[in-house]
C-alpha cells in the first residue's frame, strides 16, 4: 500500500462514543443522526491485539454468536495488516463463514467483515457490492459504510466517494470517518484543509483517537514543510501513547526530512522489524543506498527482490511499493505486468501512478504520461505523483512542465524516499535552460 493513503486501514473500537459531525460545515450533508448498535469502526488506531484476544475469548464462551464471529474476522483484517501476517486473512475468512453459517440471512455484521477482506485483497468492486448489501440490511454499519467510501476512491470514483463520506458522517460521525475526510482533502491537494480539520477534530477526542489524528496532522503538516510543528506534534502523541507504530513511521520520515539519515535509517529498522510491510523494507535499503554503505544496499536490495519476485501475482499486484521497487531494480518487465494487473482492479491516482512509472521503466514514455495525468488528475498532494509526471515529461522533452512538476513534487516529498528525491533532482538538474 502507498504510504500517507491510509484508508483501508482498519483499526478497531468496542463502542460507538459519539461522533465528530462533520458533515454539519457541508450544506449538501444529511442531518446528523445518533448512533446507536455496538459496532467495530474503521480507521482509529487502537491495540487490535486487545480486541482480537477479548473477541476470541467471547467466541469461545458463545460459540454460536453470529455477530462476535463477525467482529473477530473484521479484528484479524485489521491485525493483518498491522502484522504484516497473510495467514490472519485466512483467520479471518473462516470467521466470515462461520457467522454466515450461524445466521445465513439478514447478516449485515458478516457481510461488512466480508467487504473489509475484500477490500484488504484489493477486490473493490467486490468490497463496494459486500458494503452496499451490508448497508441494505444495516444502513448504520460503521465498517460497511467506511468500507464504501474507501471502495470508491480506490476505483476512481471520486464524486461518488465524497456523497459516500456525506451519508457516513451522517448515520456514523467519528474518528474513521474524520480520516476519510481527511484522505478526500489530501486527493484534492488541499492540505491546508486536511489540516483544519485534523486540529479541530482531535481536540474533542482524547487517548487513542486523539494518538490517531494528530500523527495524520503530523505527516500533513511535514508534507507542507513544516518541520517543527511536525515534531511537536508527534512529542504530543508520544505522551498520550508511547509505543504507538504509525507515530513511529512519522517521525522517521521527520528524520529525513531534517536530513538525519543515520537516526532515520535506524529507526526503519525498528519499524520493519515490527511490521515487515513491503514499504518499510524498501527504505530501508533506498537510505543504506543513499548513505554510502553500498554493500549493505545491495544484500537488502537482493533479498528484497527475491521476496517480491517470490509472490504470487495478484499478491503483487496489490503491493505498489514493491511494483515501484522492481521496477526501479531490474525486474521492468515484471513491474509493469503487475502494474496492469492492479489496473485492473482499481483505477485510483496511486495505482495510476504505478503503471505510469512502469511504462515509463519499460521505455513506453508517452503511453506512462497518459497514465501519471491520470494520477495528478486531482492535484493530489503526494511528491512521489508529482516526480514521476516530471521524470516522464523529462524523457519526452517537454522541459517546462517537468520542470515544474519536479519543483512542486520535490515541496511535496519531504520526508519521502531521499533515494527518489536526490534521483528526481538529478534529473531536474540536467533539464536545458
Amino acid at each position: 500500500m502507498r504510504k500517507y493513503a491510509i484508508t483501508l486501514g482498519l483499526a478497531l473500537v468496542l463502542a460507538v462514543s459519539g461522533g465528530l459531525g462533520l458533515a454539519a460545515s457541508d450544506p449538501a450533508a444529511p442531518p446528523q443522526v445518533a448512533p446507536q448498535n455496538l459496532a467495530v469502526n474503521p480507521g482509529e488506531g487502537q491495540d487490535v491485539s486487545v480486541v482480537v484476544d477479548a473477541l476470541r475469548d467471547t467466541v469461545r464462551r458463545l460459540p454460536e454468536d453470529h455477530r462476535s464471529w463477525a467482529l473477530l474476522a473484521r479484528a484479524y483484517v485489521e491485525q493483518a495488516r498491522v502484522t504484516g501476517d497473510a495467514a490472519l486473512y485466512d483467520r479471518a475468512d473462516q470467521a466470515v463463514r462461520r457467522s454466515l453459517r450461524i445466521k445465513p440471512d439478514q447478516n449485515a455484521a458478516a457481510l461488512a467483515a466480508d467487504a473489509s477482506l475484500a477490500a484488504a485483497a484489493h477486490a473493490f468492486e467486490t468490497a463496494l457490492d459486500k458494503s452496499d448489501q451490508a448497508l441494505a440490511i444495516d444502513p448504520y454499519d460503521p465498517t460497511a459504510l467506511a468500507i464504501r467510501a474507501d471502495a470508491l476512491a480506490e476505483l476512481g470514483r471520486y464524486p461518488e466517494q465524497l456523497t459516500a463520506l456525506r451519508t457516513a458522517d451522517a448515520r456514523q460521525p467519528g474518528v474513521p470517518i474524520t480520516a476519510r475526510y481527511v484522505y478526500a482533502h489530501e486527493l484534492r491537494g488541499d492540505l491546508p484543509a486536511a489540516a483544519s480539520l485534523l486540529r479541530r477534530s482531535a481536540s474533542t477526542v482524547t487517548g487513542a483517537e486523539q494518538a490517531h489524528l494528530l500523527t495524520m496532522l503530523a505527516d500533513v503538516e511535514r508534507r507542507r514543510g513544516r518541520l517543527a510543528v511536525t515534531a511537536d506534534l508527534l512529542d504530543q502523541v508520544h505522551v498520550i501513547q508511547p509505543d504507538y507504530l504509525p507515530a513511529e513511521l512519522s517521525r522517521a520520515r521527520l528524520d529525513v526530512a531534517e536530513g538525519r539519515l543515520t537516526a532515520a535509517v535506524r529507526r526503519w529498522e525498528r519499524i520493519s522489524e515490527q511490521a515487515p510491510h513491503s514499504e518499510n523494507l524498501v527504505e530501508v535499503a533506498d537510505l543504506y543506498a543513499v548513505l554510502g554503505d553500498q554493500q549493505r544496499a545491495a544484500r537488502e536490495i537482493e533479498a528484497l527482490r527475491s521476496a517480491f519476485l517470490g509472490m504470487d501475482r495478484q499478491t503483487l499486484s496489490v503491493e505498489l511499493d514493491a511494483v515501484l521497487f522492481l521496477a526501479d531494480h531490474g525486474q521492468q518487465r515484471v513491474a509493469l505486468a503487475a502494474a496492469r494487473d492492479a489496473w485492473q482492479h482499481a483505477r485510483g491516482v496511486h495505482v495510476a501512478d504505478t503503471l505510469a512509472w512502469a511504462l515509463h521503466r519499460n521505455g513506453r514514455h508517452r503511453e506512462a504520461l497518459t497514465f501519471a495525468r491520470q494520477a495528478t488528475r486531482l492535484g493530489t498532494a503526494d511528491g512521489v505523483l508529482w516526480l514521476h509526471l516530471g521524470q516522464i515529461e523529462a524523457a519526452l522533452g517537454l522541459t517546462d512542465q517537468a520542470r515544474r512538476h519536479l519543483r512542486y513534487g520535490l515541496r511535496l516529498a519531504t520526508g519521502s524516499s531521499p533515494w527518489q528525491t536526490e534521483r528526481a533532482s538529478r534529473v531536474l538538474n540536467r533539464l536545458p535552460a
